[in-house]
């Protein structure tokens, strides 16, 4: 039996319509006049630019850069990590803030229509398929960057029976490899292979650098929020290996 670790967003949900509307609501909160409705087009512009954020407070960031047509795609995709930063500073903002304000969002959405925020966070095609055979047949855990209780609103939606004591969310305050090193030392991990999936390729270089992380198996969906050019990256790594939804349903008996 082995121990498979599931990133959430990007691998079992795609959430970015969802991150795109809570991210233009808690713009509003700081900057009461845009409180208009969400174009269409900025939020497919928002969903096309979802592959440079890590955790959900940077959405807020990134809808107000978009929204101000400060910067053009070319310029988030290439720096966003330097353009988040900036526009933190000059705002007066903190990460600490941006979180509450991005998670109060998502409270409203629930609180004021809780089936179309359900439909708006639509589990990948066959994911649902991976997870219940994983559960069958292995050791299953969330690592993700999304806060817990959202996690959980969405596997219980989708029929998915996880303890929540397997889902290690942003309220944990650790990094993936954090997480991933204490898992590695459960008594459930010493005499099987571990299994990481995720859709972020700058989250897997982070494991594959971390030495104790070595024996960890490494994998990048090839759906999610990610580029080509990341999957190509990923495809010469001798440590990570990009697989398809029926691949995941292949290996190890899931």
């Amino acid at each position: 039996m082995d121990v498979y670790c599931f990133d959430f967003d990007g691998v079992i949900c795609d959430s970015a319509p969802e991150t795109a509307l809570a991210a233009w609501n808690a713009c509003a909160a700081l900057w009461p006049a845009d409180g208009a409705p969400l174009p269409e087009a900025l939020q497919q512009r928002f969903c096309r630019l979802r592959p440079v954020l890590h955790t959900g407070y940077e959405a807020v960031a990134l809808m107000r850069l978009i929204k101000d047509g400060e910067v053009d795609d070319e310029a988030v995709l290439s720096d966003f990590a330097a353009l988040r930063d900036a526009f933190i500073e000059r705002e007066g903002l903190t990460p600490h803030r941006l979180k509450q304000l991005f998670g109060d969002a998502r409270d409203k959405l629930i609180e004021q229509d809780r089936s179309a925020w359900l439909c708006w966070n639509r589990f990948y095609p066959g994911i649902g398929d991976v997870l219940s055979e994983a559960l069958r047949n292995h050791e299953v855990f969330i690592v993700t960057t999304k806060q817990e209780r959202f996690v959980a609103l969405l596997l219980e939606h989708n029929r998915i029976k996880l303890s929540m004591e397997r889902v290690f969310g942003l309220e944990q305050n650790k990094t993936k490899p954090e997480i991933l090193s204490e898992l590695m030392e459960r008594p459930e991990s010493a005499r099987a292979a571990l299994h990481f999936i995720e859709d972020r390729m700058g989250t897997l270089r982070q494991v594959a650098a971390t030495p104790e992380l070595e024996p960890v198996r490494l994998y990048l969906v090839d759906w999610g929020y990610n580029t080509a050019a990341q999957r190509e990256e990923a495809r010469a790594s001798d440590r990570i290996t990009v697989v398809s939804m029926e691949d995941l349903l292949g290996m190890q008996g899931i």
